[in-house]
C-alpha cells in the first residue's frame, strides 16, 4: 500500500480502537447476572486489542515510506494509547474470565476492588484512544509540550470522574454498608446511585468543560477578530533583531515599469451570468467572463497587456489573477491582499509586462472556489517572438462544470486539423479543483513544457499518461502522423479533443467535429497505464536554476528555512466550526506567514499529512524543486508554480525572493483553500490597506 493507503487505514484502526474500548468498559461496567455479557466484554476487550496492536503493526511501512511523522507517532502516540491497553488488558481480561466462570459470586476476598480496577483501565484505554484522535484531527504533528499537559491532564481527570462517580461512596456511609453496598453493586453490575459523590465529580467534570469551552470560544474569537483587518507590513528578520518598519510601501504602489514604446495588447472582459448550451445540448448557468472558457488571451515576449474587467451582474464580485504568472503585486487580483472585489457595476484595469513566455491561465480570486467551479476562467499564452511556434497550436483547458466535464468549450468533440508531417503543440491546462489525467492517443509525444518552463532536452514517451494538478499546465509536441490523434481526459468522460490529418478520408476543413473519428481508449486505462514522472524526464543541465528557470551564474546561499505542514483538523473558519485544511496548525486568516527581504533566497519543506492531494500555489513566484521524499531530480530542473503535494509525500522547493509584495500561496483545490489551507508571503517593508470582508466582501480564496 502507499502512504495514502496506510494514513486512511490507520485513521479507521483509530476509530475502531476507540469505539472497541468505550465499549468493553461500557460493558464492564454493566455486567449483570447474564454470562453472555463476559463473553461479549471478552470479545470487545479482544477487538480493541487487536486494533490496537494493528496500528503499531502500520509503523514499519510508514517509517519505510518516510512518512514525516513516525517519530511523533513512536515518542507520543504509541505510549499514550499502548500503556493504558496493556493495563486495560492486564485487568480486563482475568476479571471477565472469572465473571464468566464464576457468575456473580465472588471469587476473591475483595471482588469490588477487582471489578473497579478492571472498569477503570478500560475507561483509561477508551479515553486514551480517543486522546490519540484528538492529536490526529485537533493538536496535529509535533504538538505544543503545553498542549500535551492539558490532553494528559483531560485524560487522568475523566479516569478520576469515573471512579468518584461509579465506586466512591457517601462520607457518611458505614463501612459496613460500604461492603454491602459494593456487593449487592457487584451482582448488580454496578455501585448504587446511593454511592455515588457528586460533588467531587462535578468539580472535575465542570474544570473539564471550562477549559475546553475556554479553549473553544479563544480559537472563536481569534477566527473572527480577522474580519475587516488590514495586513500588517513584515518586519526584518534578520541579524536576531526585529526592525519596526515605519514607512510601509503599499501593495498599490508595487505596479511595475512598462516600456514606454512598447507594443499594448488591450483586451476587455465582462463578468456575466448567462445560461450556457453545451455541444451536448444541455444548459446550465454559468458564471463567465463573456465565454466558456473566457477569451483567449496571448501576446508576444515584451509586450504590454492591459485588460479592462468589468463586471455587469455577478454579485458575488469578481477580480483577475494570472495564474503562475509573475506579474507585479499590485497586478495579481487577490480581493482583499492586493485590490477590492470588483462588484456589479464597477470596473479595474490591469496593466503588465509580458515578461515570460509559456502557457498559463486567469481566474477570479474572489470566493474563487464557486466562482471558478461556474465558468470565471479563461487561458493565456505568450509566445516567445525568436522561438518557431508549432504549425497547429491548440489549447486544452479541463474543466468540470456543475459535473459536465469539458475539453476547452465542448463536452462533447472538438475538431482540429493538421498536414501530416506538421508540428502541433497542445497545451494541457487543468482550470479544475482536482487532479485530472491526459491520454495521447495515436502517437508519441514529448512534453516540451511545465507550467510555462521549457523541458530540457525531453524525450520521445509513449504509453504513459500525463497527470496535471490542480491549476498545473503541461505543452505536449508531436509530430502530426498520417492517422488521428486524440486527447482525452479521466475528468471528462464524453469529451475528446480529435486532430486529424488534413486532407484524409477521416475528415475535411468543412467537416462537423462529431464526424470524425475519434480512436476509443482503452478498458480502464486511466488506472492501468503508468503515468510520466516530471522529476525524471529530460536532462539535467550544469549549474543551478533560478526562479524563471534560467541558468544562475552562482549558486545563491539559502537564508531563510520554513517548514509547511498540510493537515485537516477541527478548526474554526470565519467563525464557523469546521474539519477544516490547516498549514502548520491553523487555518487562514490564523495562518503565520512566512516573511521574507528581497533577495532572500527560501528553502521551504511541504509536508503533506492528510490522504488528500495538495497542490501548492504561490502567488508571483515560480519554485524550484530539490527533492520530492528525499530523492533529487534526475531530469530537466523541475521548475514549478504548482506543486501537487500527494498523500504522505515531503517536497523540497527553492524560492528567489524577487517579487516584492504580499502574496497568497494556496491549495489550489479551491475548496480547501476556502477551508483554510492559504498563508501568506509577506515581503519586509510591505503592506496592504485592502481587508478581509469589507465593503467588497472580499474573500480571497
Amino acid at each position: 500500500m502507499n502512504t495514502s493507503q496506510l494514513l486512511a487505514v490507520d485513521l479507521l484502526l483509530s476509530v475502531l480502537a476507540a469505539s472497541a474500548w468505550i465499549a468493553a468498559a461500557w460493558m464492564t461496567a454493566s455486567l449483570s447476572d447474564k454470562p453472555r455479557r463476559s463473553d461479549l466484554g471478552l470479545l470487545l476487550v479482544g477487538i480493541a486489542v487487536a486494533v490496537t496492536v494493528g496500528r503499531y503493526a502500520l509503523l514499519p511501512a510508514l517509517v519505510a515510506g518516510s512518512w514525516w511523522f513516525a517519530s511523533e507517532r513512536i515518542t507520543i502516540n504509541v505510549p499514550l494509547t499502548a500503556i493504558p491497553a496493556a493495563w486495560a488488558a492486564a485487568a480486563g481480561v482475568p476479571f471477565l474470565l472469572r465473571r464468566r466462570n464464576t457468575g456473580p459470586k465472588p471469587a476473591s476476598q475483595n471482588p469490588r476492588r477487582s471489578r473497579e480496577w478492571a472498569v477503570l483501565a478500560m475507561i483509561a484505554a477508551a479515553v486514551s484512544a480517543v486522546a490519540s484522535l484528538a492529536l490526529t484531527l485537533l493538536l496535529g504533528p509535533f504538538p505544543a509540550p503545553w498542549s500535551l499537559v492539558v490532553l494528559l491532564f483531560m485524560v487522568a481527570a475523566s479516569v478520576l470522574i469515573a471512579k468518584l462517580a461509579l465506586f466512591s461512596p457517601r462520607p457518611s456511609s458505614r463501612r459496613g454498608t460500604q461492603l454491602n453496598t459494593a456487593v449487592r453493586g457487584g451482582r448488580r453490575g454496578g455501585a448504587s446511585p446511593a454511592g455515588m459523590r457528586p460533588t467531587a465529580a462535578t468539580a472535575v467534570a465542570g474544570l473539564m468543560i471550562c477549559t475546553a469551552l475556554g479553549s473553544g470560544v479563544f480559537a472563536w474569537l481569534g477566527s473572527r477578530s480577522a474580519d475587516g483587518a488590514t495586513i500588517a507590513a513584515a518586519v526584518a528578520h534578520h541579524s536576531g533583531a526585529d526592525v519596526v518598519v515605519t514607512d510601509p510601501t503599499s501593495v498599490n504602489s508595487l505596479v511595475g515599469e512598462t516600456p514606454a514604446n512598447a507594443v499594448v495588447r488591450h483586451y476587455e472582459l465582462t463578468a456575466r451570468v448567462e445560461q450556457v448550451v453545451l455541444p451536448s445540448g444541455q444548459t446550465t448557468e454559468a458564471w463567465t467572463y463573456g465565454s466558456l472558457p473566457g477569451p483567449a488571451l496571448e501576446a508576444q515576449l515584451g509586450e504590454v497587456m492591459e485588460v479592462l474587467l468589468t463586471n455587469r451582474d455577478v454579485t458575488a464580485g469578481v477580480t483577475l489573477h494570472w495564474h503562475g504568472y509573475d506579474v507585479p503585486n499590485a497586478m495579481d487580483g487577490v480581493a482583499g491582499a492586493t485590490q477590492d472585489a470588483v462588484m456589479p457595476g464597477e470596473s479595474m484595469t490591469y496593466r503588465f509586462l509580458a515578461a515570460q513566455a509559456g502557457t498559463y491561465w486567469y481566474h477570479t480570486h474572489q470566493d474563487s472556489a464557486e466562482g471558478v467551479r461556474k465558468g470565471l476562467y479563461g487561458t493565456f499564452v505568450v509566445h516567445h517572438p525568436t522561438s518557431p511556434r508549432a504549425d497547429t497550436d491548440v489549447v486544452v483547458a479541463g474543466h468540470d462544470l456543475s459535473g459536465l466535464g469539458l475539453l476547452g468549450s465542448s463536452d462533447r468533440t472538438t475538431g482540429h486539423t493538421a498536414t501530416p508531417g506538421s508540428s502541433v503543440r497542445v497545451r494541457l491546462i487543468n482550470t479544475d479543483s482536482v487532479q485530472q489525467r491526459y491520454l495521447i492517443q495515436g502517437t508519441t509525444f514529448k512534453a516540451v513544457a511545465v507550467d510555462g518552463t521549457e523541458v530540457n532536452q525531453p524525450q520521445e514517451v509513449t504509453h504513459k499518461l500525463v497527470r496535471l494538478g490542480a491549476g498545473g499546465r503541461v505543452d505536449i509536441a508531436f509530430t502530426m502522423p498520417d492517422s488521428t490523434v486524440t486527447v482525452r481526459s479521466d475528468a471528462a468522460a464524453n469529451a475528446v479533443v480529435v486532430i486529424a490529418p488534413s486532407g484524409s478520408a477521416v475528415t475535411d476543413q468543412a467537416a462537423k467535429p462529431e464526424e470524425m473519428v475519434a480512436e476509443k481508449a482503452p478498458a480502464g486505462v486511466f488506472v492501468t497505464m503508468p503515468v510520466l514522472d516530471l522529476l525524471e524526464y529530460g536532462k539535467p543541465v550544469g549549474g543551478e536554476l533560478d526562479g524563471a528557470g534560467k541558468a544562475a551564474e552562482l549558486v545563491r546561499p539559502i537564508t531563510r528555512e520554513e517548514v509547511m505542514v498540510l493537515d485537516r483538523q477541527f478548526r474554526f473558519v470565519d467563525g464557523i466550526p469546521r474539519y477544516a485544511f490547516t498549514v502548520n496548525g491553523a487555518a487562514y486568516p490564523l495562518v503565520p506567514s512566512i516573511e521574507v527581504a528581497e533577495g532572500d533566497t527560501v528553502k521551504v519543506t511541504v509536508v503533506n499529512r492528510t490522504s488528500e492531494p495538495h497542490p501548492m500555489h504561490p502567488h508571483g513566484h515560480h519554485v524550484q524543486v530539490l527533492s520530492r521524499n528525499g530523492v533529487a531530480p534526475s531530469g530537466s530542473p523541475l521548475i514549478l508554480d504548482t506543486v501537487d503535494v500527494l498523500p504522505g509525500e515531503v517536497w523540497e522547493l527553492l524560492l528567489h525572493a524577487d517579487n516584492p509584495g504580499i502574496w497568497m500561496d494556496h491549495c489550489h483545490n479551491l475548496d480547501h483553500a476556502a477551508e483554510g489551507m492559504m498563508m501568506l508571503l509577506k515581503y519586509q517593508g510591505v503592506s496592504s490597506p485592502f481587508v478581509h470582508g469589507g465593503h467588497s466582501n472580499n474573500r480571497p480564496e
